[in-house]
This record gives C-alpha cells, sequence and structure tokens, in this order.
C-alpha cells in the first residue's frame, strides 16, 4: 500500500486597539493506494481491488425503486432474488444482462476512518471579557445506513423507525416513497450494500464554546493571596452539523450527541 498526506496547522494572534484575537486551525489530509495485494483475476474489471484506497466502501449501484411488473419485465434480471414493485432497482454494471454480485463496484470512501479531519478556533478579550470557540470536523467520509432497528427494520423482530414506515414505497405513494417497501423478513435485495443506503458522513460540530470575564490584576492585589481569577460560562456540542442522523463521530451509530452548559470560576493563589 502506498500512502500519501498533508498536514497543515496555523495560528495568529494579534492586538487591535486593546482587543486580543486568535485565530488559528489545523487540517490533516491522507490517502491510501493498494499497490498489491496478490488479487486473484476478476472476471471484470469493477470487481478489481487493486488500486482502489484502503477500506473503499463496495457495493450495488442503485436506481431507483421498481414501480410496476412492468418495470421489473423491462429491467435486467436480479438474481439476488425474485424482485416486486417497491424493491430497489441496480444497475447492470458488467453488462451482462443480469445483476449478481459480479456487478459490485467502488461506491464510496471508507465508512472506517475519514480521509480528511480539520478544526479551527477562534477567540477575542478586551478588558478581561473574552470567548473562545472550538470547531471540528471531517470530510471524505461515507457511511451505509445498515442499522438494524431503524433503517433495516421487521425482519428478526426488530422493530422499525416511524421515518422509514412513513416514506415507504405503496403503490399509492409510489412517486413520493424514499423507501423500499416493507417485508417481514431479510430482503435479499434491499438490504444490500448500495448506493441507494450510502450517504455522506461528513460533519462539523462545534465542540466547544466559552464566555469568560477575568478580573483585572489591580483589582486583585486587594486581595494579596489571589493572583487570577475568572468566571465562565461554556458548553460542550452546541452544535452538530451532518447529512446522516444518529451518525456519532466516533464513527459509529449511536443516539445524537448530549449538550451540556457549565458555570464556574476559577482561582488561582
Amino acid at each position: 500500500m502506498k500512502t500519501s498526506g498533508i498536514e497543515i496547522a496555523l495560528d495568529y494572534n494579534k492586538s487591535i486597539a486593546g482587543v486580543n484575537l486568535n485565530i488559528g486551525g489545523h487540517f490533516n489530509k491522507m490517502s491510501s493506494e493498494i499497490v498489491n495485494m496478490g488479487e486473484e483475476p476478476r472476471a471484470f474489471s469493477n470487481l478489481v481491488r487493486t488500486g482502489d484506497p484502503l477500506y473503499s466502501t463496495y457495493g450495488f449501484t442503485a436506481d431507483g425503486l421498481f414501480n410496476s411488473q412492468a418495470d421489473i419485465d423491462k429491467a435486467p434480471v436480479h438474481a439476488l432474488t425474485t424482485v416486486l414493485p417497491g424493491d430497489i432497482r441496480y444497475k447492470d454494471i458488467n453488462g451482462d444482462g443480469k445483476v449478481d454480485a459480479n456487478d459490485v463496484s467502488k461506491i464510496g470512501y471508507s465508512s472506517t476512518c475519514p480521509e480528511i479531519y480539520y478544526s479551527f478556533h477562534l477567540g477575542a478579550e478586551w478588558c478581561g471579557l473574552g470567548f473562545n470557540a472550538t470547531f471540528q470536523g471531517v470530510a471524505n467520509y461515507s457511511k451505509v445506513l445498515s442499522t438494524s432497528g431503524y433503517y433495516w427494520g421487521l425482519f428478526n423482530n426488530q422493530p422499525l423507525a416511524q421515518e422509514v414506515y412513513d416514506g415507504r414505497w405503496t403503490p399509492e405513494t409510489a412517486a413520493e416513497a424514499v423507501y423500499p417497501r416493507l417485508s417481514s423478513s431479510t430482503n435479499a435485495n434491499n438490504y444490500q450494500v448500495s448506493t441507494f443506503w450510502l450517504r455522506d458522513a461528513s460533519y462539523l460540530q462545534l465542540r466547544n464554546a466559552e464566555l469568560y470575564y477575568k478580573f483585572q490584576p489591580s483589582l486583585l492585589e486587594k486581595t494579596r493571596f489571589i493572583n487570577g481569577a475568572k468566571l465562565y460560562v461554556s458548553v460542550v456540542d452546541p452544535l452538530d452539523i451532518k447529512a446522516v442522523p444518529y451518525v456519532s463521530n466516533s464513527h459509529g451509530y449511536a443516539s445524537p450527541l448530549t449538550t451540556s452548559f457549565v458555570v464556574g470560576a476559577s482561582i488561582q493563589f
């Protein structure tokens, strides 16, 4: 495997008219390429893994949903299982007239580790009154919505999310359906890794924000034993911008981040 990357860190401090400003950031991008994996001969070029980034996401390329038996009859034979109206339609990537395991190809970035990490912070202080904020995010990161009991529900007595139930395909909702038809058992056609379930898992989070007041040294000198004092209000994880519900920054599926508020004081003797 060949890896390459770039890392940049910048920090800027400036005092303007008594206001102390600070801004900075960090950017890290790491790329990889499989050079030699002892790969066996592949029947079709879309199955070749050599040359791809490590941990790429592979799956089928979706082409909407079947809305009628006529749609099914006109499409390439879907050999994964018997398909019905409301099932996901896939593209015949290798052009052999049928959709099977030989039509899998690279469809996304790694779902294990983002290629790009970045963060930036900014702050200002004037006469002891100041604030700080730190942001953190990732990019070039994919996730497959395959969580049992949320996106892939009902089978094996799993529950089902209201979102999926409301957006399911039915003959009456075919025009606006965003999820395939429901089935009470594992669906070998619909529950495949594919672009239908693939999402951009990039996110940007406001990790921490703080508003504070530092008491002036001239005031503290009168106490003769306090060298520094600060009052502050801070909030942790107040903002989370991302496209995929319930994908946490720990690279898995979880409940949304918990926001916490802290009010406190610090004293130095």
